[in-house]
């Protein structure tokens, strides 16, 4: 800032200085609305939903609900009906071992699925073949 020598530069100065409080004010001002109106319960749970259902998480917990139904399928196909605490244990060390394994691999176990079933069942273009040669 350059030395004021006059009172025309004192009051320039001083003109200046309060616009651009002025300025501050009005930022500070929109700022606070903004933060309120984010903070508002609504508008929580809106974000929080959003971001939950967002592409990368959609899939992380559509894997996770995979994981966790497989875990769960093998966990009755290992114990059963079975009474034994030991035969529980080890069935509850599966599910979980089992989900988190399924969790973690998800997108690797849907591609592969896929192309099993596209060998499985390919497509056959029998109609067009048949349109083509009439």
């Amino acid at each position: 800032m350059k030395k004021i020598t006059s009172a025309e530069e004192l009051r320039d100065a001083i003109e200046t200085l309060e616009q651009k409080k002025a300025v501050q004010l009005l930022a500070l001002e929109q700022q606070f609305s903004d933060i309120y109106e984010n903070l508002t319960p609504a508008n929580i749970i809106r974000n929080t939903l959003h971001n939950a259902f967002s592409s990368g998480a959609k899939n992380n917990i559509i894997g996770s609900i995979i994981g966790l139904g497989t875990g769960l399928l093998s966990k009755k196909l290992l114990v059963g009906k079975s009474v034994n605490i030991i035969r529980k244990i080890i069935g509850v060390a599966v599910e979980f071992g089992v989900a988190g394994l399924i969790a973690k691999n998800a997108d690797k176990i849907k591609n592969k699925g896929s192309e099993l079933i596209q060998k499985a069942f390919p497509k056959k273009n029998n109609y067009l073949d048949i349109e083509s040669s009439n």
